[in-house]
C-alpha cells in the first residue's frame, strides 16, 4: 500500500478475534520507517525502522510478538509511514534518489489454541488518512502539526470518516529478507547542560554532548503556536547556532524539526522519521522561556550490546576512547556512516578503518555481515565492483581501490574476532573479483587511484604528505595476504599459494618504489607506521625505519602528521618497538595538529579533519563527528591491554595476552566479551612490580608474555595473578618499556 511523498500517512484495520488466542505476531515491512499500534499502543520499541538496503535488491521485514496486545472482540492495527531512505527526494540529487512513494506490507499472524490460524494481510480492506506529520526527511526533519491529531484513529471504534481505501503499490523489486540486525533504539537522554536566551523568542540549547537522535519538549502554548527548532554542531563567536559543518553547502537544508501546539494543555512530542547530529538546537517560538526540564536529547543508534570496556590511570586517554565511542556510536544507524548531520553514507574507506575498534567496543558480528551483504548488493548494481558508498543510490561512483578493500579486509576482521570462516565462502566471489581488478589495473606490483590518508594536517588537499598510491599498495599487499589465508580456510589451497607469491612480488615492488634506503624510511609518519605495521619493511631495516619515524615526530615538535590511515597504526607501532612514552606524549599533545587542540577547541566527538580553515573555506565547513579519525582506539585494547587475537584459533578460542606498559601509565583496566566468554586483562604497577590480573574463558587457552622479562606460557581458563620485575630506568627513560 502506498502514501504520500511528503507526509507521514495514517493507515488501518480492524479485525476481529472470536476464540481463545494463543500466539500473535505481527510481520510488517513499511518503507522507508514505520510506527506500528495495536489497540493504541506501540507495537515495540523500535525507531527508525527497518534498517537501510538497496531496496531494488533486498528489503527488510520485521517481526514482532503481539499477542499482549490483543483481546477478544474488535481489535485494530494501525501504521504510520515515513519516507525513510527510501523516499529520500530532498537531498543528493534529488529526482535520482527516491524509489517511490511509502508503501507498507504487514501481517498479522494470530494462532488459536483450538488449533485454527488466521494472516491478516494488507489488502483492500485497510483505509488510509493524512496525519500530523505533514513532512519528513531523513536530512530536512520533520514538521509535525498536533492540531491534526485524530485522536483514537489507532483504536476500536474510531469513526473514520473521510478515510480513503488504501491503495495498492508494486513492490519495490527487492527480495524480502528478515531483518536480523540490532534494532534502532532509543538509547539514553540526556540533560541540557545550559539554554542561553539569544533574542527575545530565540534560544540556544546546550546538550553539552554532540551525539546522534532529536530533541523531546515538554510544552504548554496556545493553539497554533509554532515551535521551530534548529541542530547545528557549533556555534558562532556572537554564540549564535552555526549550521556549517552538518553540511548546507552541499545538501541545501538545514536539520530543523517543527512543532506546531494543539493548545490543550501540556504536550509532549518527539519525532519518529528523522534524526540530527547535534550538540546545540536553536529554538524560536517557544511560549514563555524554556528551561532544561522541558527539552531532553534522546540518543538514538543501532543497539549494538556492548563487547569491551577501558580505562586506565591517565585521563586524558580515558577522554580520547569515550570520544571515539561517542563519535562511533552517533555513526550507526543500520549502517555504519561517516557522519550523522551531513552525509550519513556508509562510505567504504571509513568502514574500513572503523570495524575494528567497533568490535573491540560492541558485538557487531551481524551488524558487519549486514554491511559486507549492502556491498555486495551495492557492487551487484555497478557491474561487479564495489561502490564507494553502499548501501543506496547515492554511490559516489565506482569505488576508489584503498577504499574498496573493505570487501576483503572486514570479512578477516570477523573472522579474526568471531571464528566463522563461512563469511569467506560467502563472499568469496565479489573478494576475488576485486582482487583480480586489483591485479589487472596494478603495474609492477604498484596500485594508484587511491583516495590515501585522507585529511593529514595542512596543505590545500586532503592527502599532503603521504602518496596515495603508496597507502594503496599497502592495502593491496594486505588483502593479498588475505586473500591466501582465506583461500586456506575454504580450501583452495592452488589459489592461496597464488595469493601468497603475489603479496610477496608486492612487497618487493613496494620497497623497490618507496624506501629510501639512504635514510632508511618511506617518507612521512604515515608510511614508515603503515609499512611497518603491515609487515613490508625488509628483514634488519625496522629499526632504522622506526628511527626515522621517531625523527619525523621529534621534527614536528610532538606532533601527528597522519590522517585516517596513519592515525589508525601509529600508536601501536611505537609501543611495540618500545616508544610508547612517545605515543603518550602525541596524545597528550595540546597544539595543532592534536587531539588537545580539539578538546580545547569544545570537541566532544572526532572530526573529520583536524580544524584546518582552510578546508572549511574551500570546501564548506567540515564535519565534527567523523568517526574514520577514531582507528587509535585498537591500541587501548589490543595494546595497552594487550588482549590480540591468534589468526590460526580465530574468535578468541585460543588468544595473545601480552600487555604493552608504558612510561607515565600506572595502571589499566581492559576486559573484552569474547564468542566465548569475557576475557579480562588488569594491571598495575606498585613496588617496582607489574602485576597483572587476567581472566580466561572456560574452553579457551591463551599465550600469556610477561612484559618485563619476556617470559611467555600458555595458561588455561579461570582467574590468574601474575607479576613481574620493574628493572630500573635506563636512558634517561622511566623504564624499558
Amino acid at each position: 500500500m502506498e502514501g504520500n511523498a511528503l507526509e507521514a500517512p495514517l493507515f488501518r484495520r480492524e479485525f476481529a478475534i472470536e476464540g481463545d488466542l494463543a500466539a500473535a505476531k505481527l510481520v510488517i515491512c513499511g518503507l522507508g520507517y514505520y510506527e506500528a499500534f495495536i489497540n493504541g499502543k506501540r507495537v515495540g520499541d523500535h525507531v527508525l525502522d527497518p534498517a537501510q538496503t538497496d531496496y531494488e535488491e533486498r528489503i527488510f521485514y520485521v517481526t514482532h510478538e503481539v499477542a499482549d496486545l490483543l483481546h477478544p472482540g474488535l481489535n485494530v492495527i494501525g501504521v504510520v509511514l515515513g519516507n525513510g531512505w527510501f523516499n529520500q527526494n530532498q537531498v543528493w540529487a534529488k529526482g535520482g534518489l527516491p524509489y517511490g512513494q511509502p508503501r507498507l506490507r504487514a501481517e498479522v499472524h494470530l494462532q488459536f489454541r483450538d488449533g485454527r490460524t488466521t494472516i491478516l494481510g494488507t489488502d483492500p480492506s485497510w483505509r488510509c488518512a493524512p496525519g500530523p506529520v505533514t513532512a519528513n526527511n531523513v536530512y530536512a526533519g520533520e514538521r509535525y502539526d498536533a492540531r491534526l491529531k485524530q485522536t483514537g484513529w489507532n483504536v476500536p471504534g474510531f469513526v473514520a470518516a473521510g478515510w480513503k481505501g488504501a491503495g495498492l503499490a508494486p513492490v519495490p523489486g527487492g527480495r524480502l529478507e528478515e531483518q536480523r540486525i540490532p534494532p534502532i533504539r532509543r538509547i539514553e537522554e540526556i540533560t541540557p547542560k545550559s539554554i542561553m536566551a539569544i533574542e527575545d523568542d530565540r534560544f540556544i540549547v546546550d546538550m553539552g554532548q554532540n551525539f546522534s537522535g532529536w530533541a523531546r519538549i515538554r510544552v504548554t502554548g496556545p493553539r497554533g503556536t509554532n515551535i521551530r527548532m534548529r541542530f547545528g554542531e557549533t556555534l558562532s563567536e556572537q554564540g549564535r547556532l552555526d549550521t556549517a559543518s552538518t553540511g548546507v553547502k552541499h545538501t541545501h537544508v538545514e536539520q530543523v524539526d517543527t512543532y506546531i501546539c494543539e493548545g490543550k494543555g501540556e504536550e509532549t512530542w518527539e519525532p519518529g522519521f528523522t534524526y540530527h547530529g547535534f550538540r546545540y538546537m536553536e529554538i524560536a517560538g517557544w511560549p514563555g522561556i524554556p528551561d532544561t526540564s522541558q527539552i531532553t536529547g534522546v540518543v538514538v543508534h543501532t543497539d549494538l550490546p556492548e563487547a569491551g570496556k577501558f580505562t586506565c590511570s591517565d585521563s586524558r586517554l580515558n577522554r580520547l576512547h569515550e570520544m571515539a565511542l561517542w563519535t562511533h556510536r552517533s555513526n550507526i544507524h543500520g549502517i555504519p556512516e561517516d557522519c550523522p548531520a551531513r552525509e550519513r553514507c556508509g562510505w567504504l574507506g571509513d568502514a574500513n578503518l572503523v570495524a575494528e575498534f567497533s568490535f573491540w567496543n560492541y558485538n557487531g558480528k551481524s551488524f558487519w555481515e549486514k554491511y559486507l551483504d549492502d556491498i555486495e548488493t551495492t557492487r551487484k548494481l555497478n557491474g561487479g565492483l564495489p561502490c564507494n558508498i553502499a548501501p543506496g543510490k547515492r554511490t559516489c561512483g565506482t569505488a576508489n581501490p584503498d577504499w574498496a578493500a573493505v570487501l576483503i579486509m572486514l570479512p578477516w576482521y570477523l573472522y579474526l574476532h568471531y571464528g566463522d570462516g563461512t563469511v569467506f565462502r560467502r563472499h568469496w566471489e565479489g573478494m576475488r573479483h576485486l582482487m583480480e581488478h586489483f591485479i589487472a589495473t596494478s603495474e609492477d606490483g604498484i596500485l594508484e587511484g587511491g583516495f590515501g590518508d585522507w585529511f593529514d594536517p595542512g596543505g590545500e588537499s586532503c592527502c599532503t604528505h603521504t602518496p596515495p598510491t603508496l597507502t594503496t599498495t599497502i592495502w593491496f599487499y594486505a588483502c593479498a595476504q588475505v586473500m591466501g589465508k582465506a583461500a586456506r580456510v575454504i580450501g583452495e589451497s592452488q589459489q592461496a599459494t597464488g595469493y601468497e607469491e603475489g603479496a610477496l612480488r608486492i612487497k618487493d615492488a613496494f620497497n623497490k618504489q618507496f624506501l629510501d634506503t639512504s635514510f632508511v624510511s618511506y617518507g612521512s609518519q604515515t608510511a614508515n607506521a603503515m609499512a611497518l605495521h603491515f609487515g613490508l619493511v625488509p628483514d634488519g631495516l625496522e629499526k632504522g625505519v622506526v628511527d626515522a619515524l621517531l625523527k619525523d615526530i621529534r621534527d614536528r615538535d610532538f606532533h601527528l602528521n597522519t590522517g585516517i590511515m596513519g592515525i589508525r597504526v601509529i600508536f601501536e607501532v611505537l609501543t611495540e618497538h618500545g616508544h610508547g612514552e612517545v605515543a603518550l606524549k602525541l596524545m597528550h599533545q595540546n597544539t595543532y595538529p592534536s587531539f588537545g587542540d580539539w578538546i580545547r577547541r569544545g570537541a566532544t566527538t572526532l572530526w573529520e579533519y583536524w580544524g584546518e580553515p582552510l578546508h572549511d573555506q574551500q570546501r564548506g565547513a567540515r564535519s565534527l563527528n567523523h568517526p574514520m579519525m577514531g582507528g587509535y582506539d585498537n591500541w587501548f585494547f589490543n595494546t595497552l591491554g594487550g588482549i590480540r587475537p591468534d589468526p590460526e584459533h580465530p574468535g578468541f578460542e585460543k588468544f595473545f595476552l601480552r600487555p604493552r606498559p608504558i612510561p607515565g601509565l600506572d595502571w589499566v583496566e581492559c576486559r573484552h566479551h569474547s564468542p566465548h566468554g569475557e576475557i579480562v586483562s588488569n594491571w598495575n604497577k606498585a613496588d617496582k612490580r607489574f602485576n597483572w590480573s587476567i581472566e580466561i574463558p572456560a574452553g579457551t587457552r591463551a599465550t600469556v608474555e610477561w612484559p618485563y622479562t619476556g617470559k611467555v606460557a600458555e595458561l588455561g581458563e579461570g582467574k590468574h595473578q601474575l607479576s613481574d620485575p620493574i628493572p630500573a630506568p635506563a636512558d634517561g627513560r622511566m623504564g624499558p618499556d
